[in-house]
């Protein structure tokens, strides 16, 4: 029984990575629909980012994911490069977004469906008919996952408005690469060594702290390639529960 369950935890791990390879190394068709204000998002709710996904480096290029897309959170930060080919208003040109959001269940239906800001489905038309696509609707596109890249901009830290002397969280923002972590610790002032914190869901990622864990933190993060980094004492010793602090590192 140890050996049938080890084959069939293989079989899924690989079937996993494959997949991942494949939305990484290919085209891959999806449906797209859009949602929001017209020029603009809505807020990256299911990530943690609220409306932070309409100011830069976000500038709105927010897409909400379906489950393969989504990922259970997972796929939050996570950067695809789409086009739309379709006659007779979509340019073909390729744009960029970032997934910022869930997909509501309908989405399912397809294996992939990309429900994407007003302002970014508008970006798909030729000049002048973004207006005319939006009303489409929906309509077939292209996509692959491409390395996410937010030119200067420094990783950010979204202290939740919940953080309190027993518990702190922060979302993750604009992480170059990758675009998404696989593991974050946390060492408040004084000590030496790091300590994990649980991701909560979406880009939110928490730790159970007392009195004695007292700021300021620093943060060790490891991106989904592997690739790790510290932002050395960028939550401060005055740091305020629902302010946004940002560091001096990405990957």
């Amino acid at each position: 029984m140890a050996s049938i369950s080890l084959i069939v935890v293989t079989i899924f791990l690989v079937n996993i990575s494959s997949s991942l390879c494949f939305l990484r190394m290919t085209n891959n068709t999806a449906l797209a629909t859009w949602y929001g204000p017209l020029t603009g998002a809505t807020k990256g709710t299911a990530c943690g980012w609220e409306g932070d996904v309409n100011d830069p480096p976000f500038n709105a290029m927010i897409a909400a994911g379906n489950s393969n897309i989504f990922l259970n959170g997972k796929g939050c930060g996570h950067c695809f490069q789409i086009h739309c080919s379709q006659k007779p208003y979509c340019s073909g040109k390729p744009i960029n977004v970032t997934v910022g959001d869930k997909c509501p269940r309908a989405c399912d239906k397809v294996p992939y469906h990309f429900d994407i800001s007003g302002y970014a489905f508008g970006l798909m038309a030729h000049q002048g008919e973004d207006h005319n696509l939006r009303l489409v609707g929906q309509v077939e596109i292209e996509f692959k996952r491409v390395p996410c890249h937010y030119a200067a901009t420094k990783i950010a830290f979204k202290v939740s408005p919940k953080t309190n002397q027993s518990w702190f969280a922060t979302a993750i923002e604009y992480t170059n690469g990758d675009g998404a972590l696989s593991h974050v610790e946390i060492a408040h002032s004084g000590a030496s060594d790091f300590s994990s914190m649980d991701n909560i869901w979406g880009a939110v990622w928490k730790k159970d702290i007392n009195e004695s864990f007292k700021a300021p933190f620093s943060l060790r993060l490891t991106s989904g390639d592997g690739k790790t980094l510290v932002a050395s004492n960028v939550i401060p010793q005055n740091y305020s529960a629902g302010h946004k602090y940002s560091s001096n590192v990405n990957f």
